[in-house]
């Protein structure tokens, strides 16, 4: 019986020991440890998540055009610093920053706060180097520990001190760059500064395959000797970014911008474009636009030198229309051989309304009204033809449907059924009045008379590529409709375009040694306020293709606006022709040197003006086309504005976040464009915390 009370009491006992542990271990980790161990649990926490590298963007010979390289962002936790202060006047003196607003960072709450992005190797090192040296006369101390009592205080401050710098944090990142600044800007686009995300462009519409996978970064707190320590963790996400490859030809893509420059700067227009193709496969070899942009500094440039205009601008084709229209009336066998047409010396009534040519004419076989751009001529042959053949001619070529490029922002207008065209509707579209287009819409369209008939969906990303395992992750297969063309009609019309260039109003397009064939453009923009058209804001343009016998490129060029008495045949034809010059020796074809500039005859040049119907516009019976005035979006939720914009008739891009205020609009409030033209609205990115040397983002 004693031995088994001794028994319980000695079990009494543990369990009555091991309960006072028990309770110990608790007082100790949450009332004297509580700190140190909050801290500690809390080291898996994610504080921040940030994109991986984000893929590159090459052209067709693999030049690079976007790439993103390493970079370190120097950021604070604020809860884990005690003395603000303190470290608020080191980086000052460390890195240059604003000892204030260092502080007032400092200051917030949250345990992640961005002071600077991108910072220089020396602002690391020398905040490096105080850790550091911090350590190094810590360690000293804690040496003479107890030997030393004078030098305590100092102890502790430094102690706090290295603590303090264990939460000032360096995070690997990335930033984009673009070797080659302003090149195909437009059409590349950019991304955001703040998270690495496509905003514009190529970077926008390709944005799931250019983002990298997702950094988590995670605080790990480890209890060291008194001052503690804090390290990052990293977490990469699984999704690999890809390479872009683009049909662009980075020289080709040179040369253009830099011969639209010149131009736009000498006739100081509104904006220019060039749009280059392979006919034979439908590719985008170059797409210039100006104004322009840089893309590391997009914020620097208003939305509208953003713009990519070849794609998100309509205009009215003009002459460069009757290319088509005349096409398809000879494709129906409507004239005979031989067949002359008269020009009613400049006057003709059709519809009820006059038309006019620039310079009148007699009797015209079909090459004159085409070389000496008639539009009498060509309204005459075209009347030959239904209205519902005529609306189905536009579409084969595919005016009034998108093209399909893989760009946002495409503009486009359908043209008006056939069955809702008053008489002089088909007048007004047969010499390009009364539809818009897109400078792609047009290229692919002229494509299709020297490619044998095959209209194809242009392509600017050739593949996508995963540049760790060389897989294709994407690749465009373009699609194609064919136009059948009979009794070699699309021949006769590169025959006629070449005498256009060779003997008309294109003579500013011609190279010596090689063919060129092609047609001009001077549409006059309509006024809706006066309900006509200004003789004073014109689109001046042409599209062609050289060699015409063997066509490697086809090419288009517009200038909006030109300041004087400016033609297709003297602003755009001169562009095409040095473009084509330039670029025809990457393809072995080569001009002969000593060919001379040629002057255009002033008349001869003015012949492709599209003169507008006698008698003002009235109502839809004359209208070449339906204007907007945009709507002022500025400031407006960006779900409210994109219903603004449709309810006016055009179509909307958002550029950053479906959600927030309208921050800017392209084009602007109050400009008057054509009914489906793209306005690209910007919306207010989530803003970072203020740091103290960029002002935040």
């Amino acid at each position: 019986m004693k031995r088994e009370k001794r028994i319980f009491g000695a079990i009494a006992a543990f369990v009555m020991i091991f309960f006072l542990i028990i309770l110990y271990r608790l007082y100790d980790i949450q009332i004297l440890r509580h700190e140190e161990l909050d801290r500690y649990s809390s080291s898996s926490e994610i504080i921040k998540t940030i994109k991986a590298r984000r893929g590159a963007i090459y052209d067709r010979n693999g030049e690079v055009l976007a790439i993103s390289e390493p970079r370190v962002d120097l950021a604070v936790d604020p809860n884990g610093i005690k003395d603000k202060r303190g470290i608020a006047a080191l980086l000052a003196s460390a890195a240059g920053f604003d000892a204030e607003e260092v502080f007032r960072t400092l200051s917030r709450k949250g345990n992640f706060r961005y002071l600077k992005k991108d910072v220089g190797y020396e602002t690391v090192r020398a905040i490096q180097q105080e850790r550091e040296t911090a350590l190094v006369r810590l360690r000293e101390l804690e040496r003479k520990r107890g030997l030393d009592d004078a030098n305590e205080h100092d102890r502790k401050r430094l102690a706090q001190l290295a603590s303090d710098l264990n939460y000032v944090i360096f995070v690997d990142g990335f930033k984009r760059i673009y070797p080659q600044g302003k090149l195909l800007a437009n059409v590349i686009g950019w991304v955001s500064q703040h998270d690495g995300e496509g905003l514009g462009g190529l970077e926008l519409s390709f944005n799931k395959h250019l983002s990298g996978g997702e950094v988590k970064i995670r605080r790990l707190y480890i209890p060291g000797s008194g001052e503690g320590a804090l390290e990052i963790e990293k977490e990469m996400g699984a999704t690999q970014a890809g390479d872009l490859h683009l049909t662009i030809d980075a020289a080709i893509q040179a040369i253009a911008e830099e011969e639209l420059d010149k131009m736009v700067e000498k006739t100081k227009a509104k904006w220019g474009g060039v749009v280059v193709m392979d006919p034979a496969s439908g590719r985008i070899l170059a797409m210039a636009n100006n104004p322009s942009f840089l893309p590391e500094e997009y914020r620097r440039y208003p939305l509208e030198k953003r713009r990519n205009h070849t794609v998100s601008d309509l205009f009215e084709p003009g002459s460069t229309m009757k290319v088509f229209s005349i096409l398809a009336a000879m494709n129906e066998n409507l004239m005979r051989p031989g067949e002359l047409v008269n020009g009613h010396n400049g006057v003709f009534k059709f519809g009820g309304r006059l038309i006019h040519d620039t310079h009148g004419k007699g009797l015209m076989t079909l090459e004159e009204v085409v070389v000496h751009s008639s539009n009498i001529g060509t309204v005459q042959i075209v009347d030959r033809l239904s209205s519902e053949k005529l609306y189905d001619y536009f579409g084969r070529f595919g005016f009034g449907k998108r093209s399909g490029l893989q760009l946002p922002g495409e503009s486009t207008r359908e043209v008006r059924n056939y069955k809702k065209w008053y008489p002089i509707d088909k007048a007004n579209l047969s010499f390009g009045q009364g539809l818009s287009v897109n400078m792609v819409q047009m290229v692919r369209a002229l494509s299709v008379l020297y490619n044998g008939g095959v209209l194809w969906q242009p392509t600017i990303v050739d593949r996508v590529i995963d540049p760790v395992g060389g897989r294709t992750l994407f690749e465009t297969v373009p699609s194609l409709t064919r136009l059948e063309f009979k009794y070699t009609v699309d021949k006769k019309m590169i025959g006629m375009m070449d005498t256009v260039v060779a003997k008309g109003t294109a003579l500013q397009a011609a190279l010596k040694g090689v063919k060129v064939g092609g047609k001009t453009g001077t549409s006059q923009k309509y006024d809706p306020v006066k309900k006509k058209y200004s003789w004073d804001e014109v689109v001046c343009s042409f599209v062609g293709a050289v060699p015409s016998d063997n066509p490697k490129l086809v090419m288009m060029v517009v200038i909006d606006e030109p300041q004087g008495k400016e033609y297709g045949g003297t602003v755009a034809a001169p562009v095409f022709r040095e473009i084509a010059r330039r670029s025809l020796p990457f393809f072995g074809v080569y001009v002969e040197k000593d060919a001379k500039e040629i002057t255009p005859i002033p008349e001869m040049a003015a012949e492709d003006m599209t003169a507008p119907i006698e008698g003002g516009i009235e109502g839809k019976e004359v209208s070449a086309v339906d204007v907007v005035v945009v709507p002022q979006l500025e400031g407006l939720g960006v779900s409210r504005a994109a219903y603004a914009v449709n309810q006016a008739g055009l179509d909307v891009v958002i550029s950053g976040a479906s959600s927030g205020v309208v921050k800017k609009q392209s084009p602007a409030a109050g400009e008057i464009v054509p009914y489906g033209t793209a306005v690209i609205i910007e919306s207010e990115e989530e803003k970072e915390e203020p740091n103290p040397t960029e002002g935040g983002e």
